[in-house]
């Protein structure tokens, strides 16, 4: 009896001690607290307690005039804090800092307490390109509002491959190169994402010292905040990329030309065999180096032949890629855990006609070291295909975006069936966690927040229920049941199981074309007109509503969706026009059509995330003389237009509406399409679509060498815009699905 109350003694004082360690760990929180909601920290209590639950979970509840956050890390206390703003202050947090953060001066109590539960170990966030197609230009202050938001979002697992050419760089010495030769396989900033994923070398190189170094200063902050709050980021290992200039060092080296992409030959890439002896040194030496310069959370994401195939496709070949990758890891961190992209096993026919291959690449890792990222899931579920990854821990991902594309297109409906689904299949394996891959973040965020609210809440898939609960975030917390009404019709009508797929964009967008669709630009399907009432519908919400800055972005994108609709039914008519060489009507079309991209460029240009002065201006702020700043505009306009070189078959594939973008480049090249269609009626020849795409090519790669500022700060009241706009086409809304 002595014995034991000893026991209970000796564990009380133990509790109580790690209980103050325990607290001592919160400031990262409250930090976040005073970044987001200054002057509230003295409005919340936050206390880290144990897993008494046996996962991660947090507490709210309400106690003296406080509101108390229980939660078993710091995660568990953000996603506490961002459970409490969804859900008391009727508030969601933006990833852009440039959207402003309105709550109550006094923070409402919470009545009842509140427990919630993560069902879901990992939860992981990012895409190797959205490094490219949104981060690119980002800043520190860029970065600390979107962490915030992961943070609040319990997001513990995101890719980290900022500033890695600064490791690159002192190993590709070591094996002999010079900082020449080095800095001129990279590539330009704007295609490191590509370049790391060992698509193309050098376009639009040499890459500056000094963006290596801000890099390499940047990924310093952005690691150390993240792991503040426990997160446990992915940082790249080596997976068999390497110059071409290697090759005068180890003239016997085994290497493979993997292309560039269509770019060109001089921008090839080049693969190093695993078989090779030098592929293992490679190996280790990137990772010393880079655990030197950036620490290490055991996790690396390497992936050999991402959208590429093989030197070899016999399985005991790539069985034997999968184990010199990994064995390389383990000699520098025994802990390693390969996190490795399940795309290229979804995209790349060769995985799907013989299964051996993946699974021998697999089985080739220790148990549980190898991690896939089931990457497209809203499309296809590649675990149903392959015995839950033959074994593998995986991370079930919606990816949503592709190339930063700015259409209206999240499955929410889909998706809200689908991951409940399998999580409660019987035989979903090792399914340790939930994730988003997306490429760019366009304009569907709530998709995302929905995602990682389901993480913690399985309630979230009552869709009815959810609804009403994100419409608040647009009503001042106030119930306003026509907006409501709206936002239920939006999720039936748009927002249901349209999967943002490659290619979803507007006919605004394409090179231009008279018929049918070609390219990366494929607008979604639905009852057009039904839009066009919805957004009748919104605009009779209560003064209080229309006054709530995300309602009045909701207005933005509905309309500037509608623009882009009206554009289908409106090229119909002038193909006919021009069919039946009916130059009148056809540009009494064109006319209309023109206004049409004017408005479209007017409205965006409200919203500072639609600005492609921001863009250009973010770029532009990288350089310190006119020389480099012109150097990193010319970057950040080939991404979004090119791509790639003039002619490049990758062409417009991360479109976007961007205000400055539809005035001066996709207006642009409509109207010399047009000008070119009224030239063949007066002369009586037919349309000469080669010739045609061959103009476009010279006018596009035109405009990525131009220089022209455009506005960088949000324009013009977004409710009377968008007021004009209804009133002046409501008369054409009848034609919408023509």
């Amino acid at each position: 009896m002595k014995r034991s109350f000893a026991y209970l003694f000796l564990f009380s004082i133990l509790l109580i001690f790690t209980n103050l360690s325990y607290g001592q760990t919160t400031e990262p929180v409250y930090q976040l607290i005073k970044r987001i909601l200054p002057g509230k920290t003295a409005q919340i209590e936050l206390q880290i307690i144990p897993y008494s639950l046996g996962k991660e979970y947090f507490e709210i509840e309400s106690k003296k005039g406080k509101i108390v956050i229980h939660g078993t890390n710091n995660l568990a206390l953000s996603k506490g804090v961002g459970y409490y703003l969804n859900n008391y202050c009727g508030v969601r947090i933006s990833w852009c800092k440039d959207n402003a953060i309105l709550v109550p001066k006094v923070l409402p109590m919470v009545p009842e307490k509140v427990v919630q539960e993560c069902r879901f170990e990992k939860r992981f966030f990012l895409n190797y390109c959205t490094f490219g197609y949104t981060m690119l230009w980002w800043q520190w202050k860029d970065w600390e509002r979107f962490i915030d938001w992961m943070a609040l979002n319990g997001i513990n697992m995101p890719l980290a491959i900022t500033g890695q050419e600064a490791v690159w760089l002192e190993v590709w010495k070591e094996f002999g190169l010079s900082e020449n030769e080095i800095r001129a396989y990279f590539t330009g900033p704007a295609h490191l994402p590509w370049h790391r994923m060992g698509n193309l070398d050098g376009f639009l190189g040499p890459l500056p010292l000094e963006y290596i170094t801000h890099q390499k200063n940047l990924q310093k902050q952005i690691l150390q905040r993240e792991r503040s709050f426990g997160m446990t980021p992915v940082l790249p290992a080596f997976a068999g990329h390497v110059p071409k200039a290697i090759k005068d060092q180890y003239p016997n080296s085994k290497i493979t030309n993997m292309g560039s992409y269509g770019t060109g030959d001089e921008y090839n890439a080049y693969f190093l065999d695993p078989t090779d002896s030098l592929f293992l040194k490679i190996q280790q030496r990137f990772l010393a180096i880079q655990t030197q310069m950036f620490g290490t959370d055991h996790f690396y994401g390497a992936d050999p032949f991402n959208e590429m195939d093989p030197p070899e496709i016999t399985p005991s070949y790539l069985g034997h890629v999968s184990k010199t990758i990994y064995d390389g890891m383990q000699s520098v961190d025994p802990e390693a855990v390969w996190v490795q992209m399940g795309w290229t096993f979804y995209y790349m026919k060769l995985w799907r006609e013989e299964p051996k291959r993946l699974e021998a690449m697999i089985h080739a890792v220790p148990e549980n070291k190898m991690i896939i990222l089931d990457y497209f899931a809203e499309k296809e579920e590649v675990w149903r295909s392959t015995k839950a990854w033959y074994g593998a821990p995986y991370v079930w991902c919606y990816l949503g975006n592709f190339g930063g594309n700015t259409e209206m297109a999240a499955p929410i409906k889909e998706i809200a069936v689908r991951l409940p689904k399998a999580e409660q299949d019987s035989t979903h394996g090792k399914m340790w966690g939930i994730g988003s891959t997306l490429e760019g973040f366009g304009v569907n965020q709530f998709m995302f927040d929905w995602l990682f609210e389901y993480a913690w809440d399985p309630t979230n898939q009552n869709l009815d229920q959810w609804i009403p609960k994100f419409v608040l975030s647009r009503t001042n917390n106030k119930v306003d049941k026509i907006a409501e009404q709206a936002y239920s019709e939006l999720i039936n009508l748009v927002y249901n199981d349209q999967v943002s797929g490659i290619a979803t964009g507007s006919l605004v967008q394409a090179r231009p074309f008279l018929t049918g669709v070609r390219g990366y630009q494929r607008p979604n399907k639905y009852d057009y007109k039904k839009l066009t009432d919805i957004l009748g519908l919104m605009l009779t919400v209560s003064d209080e509503t229309m006054k709530n800055q995300w309602y009045q972005k909701d207005l933005v994108i509905v309309t500037k969706q509608i623009l882009d609709n009206m554009i289908i039914p409106l090229r119909k008519k002038i193909n006919q026009a021009y069919l039946d060489k009916d130059s009148v009507e056809m540009n009494k079309q064109i006319t209309l059509f023109i206004n049409i991209l004017t408005d479209l460029d007017r409205i965006l240009a409200t919203q500072p995330e639609f600005l492609l002065g921001k863009w250009l201006s973010d770029a532009r702020q990288f350089g310190d003389d006119p020389k480099s700043k012109a150097y990193y505009e010319k970057n950040a306009r080939v991404l979004i237009t090119t791509w790639g070189n003039e002619g490049n078959e990758i062409i417009d594939y991360a479109s976007r509406d961007l205000s400055g973008l539809i005035s001066s480049y996709y207006k642009g090249r409509w109207e010399l399409f047009f000008k070119t269609l009224n030239k063949n009626l007066q002369l009586n020849i037919p349309l000469d679509m080669a010739q045609s795409d061959r103009d476009m090519a010279s006018f596009e790669w035109a405009w990525t060498n131009l220089n022209i500022e455009y506005i960088n700060t949000p324009q013009g009241d977004p409710v009377k815009i968008v007021q004009e706009i209804y009133a002046k086409y409501l008369p054409y809304f009848a034609v919408c699905n023509d």
